[in-house]
């Protein structure tokens, strides 16, 4: 009797969470259905690609809100070219929950480790393994392959106010990279940071004690 009062118990609360937090649970199998970038017609500010389609963390973070509470999120092409080449990625499990503006994960490179700052609040659903597997497809592709993490937020709305968007993130941008290249002159002609595209690995180019002052800076961390 007591075994089967107890599975009763487990079963009106599995019930009970599926109907509280059913779009939570209908994200999960609605994973594929998060729209692709129109990767053809993305602005290029201050020499950095500016999807308007995202929403910008002053951390160099990124959110894409794909509907029904579910959010992407990843790190803009500045702050992939900064890190330069990445050994690691340490990524929370499924499960966590995390806040605006806390730690969300840690970039490991020759040069050091850098901590990034989560862009939306809310619960991890899914992580992109390829991306923790081959972290060179953040370099290569930030805002596609190259995303980092699936949240299920309540209130993306409240999320999304705090994020800059459209003209505000145009010229938080270009703020950006004048101060990142005020920052690392007189190395910025080697960098492409006078007035051309961003180089891919600018990281790689800066001495390390260089990497580790920049890096706090523009992450804010």
């Amino acid at each position: 009797m007591v075994p089967l009062l107890v599975l009763g118990t487990f079963v009106v609360f599995i019930t009970m969470d599926v109907l509280l937090h059913r779009e939570k649970y209908r994200f999960r199998v609605a994973e594929a259905a998060i729209p692709e970038l129109p990767m053809g017609a993305v602005p290029v500010v201050a020499g950095v690609s500016l999807p308007e389609t995202l929403a910008y963390h002053p951390g160099h973070s990124w959110a894409l809100d794909a509907g029904n509470g579910r959010v992407r999120i990843g790190l803009d092409e500045l702050a992939a070219s900064l890190l330069g080449p990445i050994q690691r990625l340490d990524v929370p499990q499924r499960g966590r929950w995390f806040r605006q503006g806390e730690k969300g994960w840690t970039v490991v490179t020759p040069q050091g480790e850098a901590a990034m700052l989560a862009p939306a609040e809310g619960e991890i659903v899914a992580v992109n393994q390829k991306a923790v597997s081959n972290p060179e497809l953040i370099t290569q592709d930030p805002y596609g392959a190259g995303w980092l993490l699936e949240i299920f937020s309540p209130d993306t709305q409240v999320s999304f106010r705090n994020l800059l968007s459209g003209a505000l993130a145009r010229r938080w941008m270009e703020q950006c990279v004048t101060e990142l290249r005020q920052a690392v002159s007189p190395m910025a002609q080697a960098t492409a940071l006078d007035g051309g595209r961003i180089a891919p690995r600018l990281g790689a180019e800066l001495p390390q004690e260089k990497w580790l002052e920049v890096t706090r800076q523009v992450f804010r961390s």
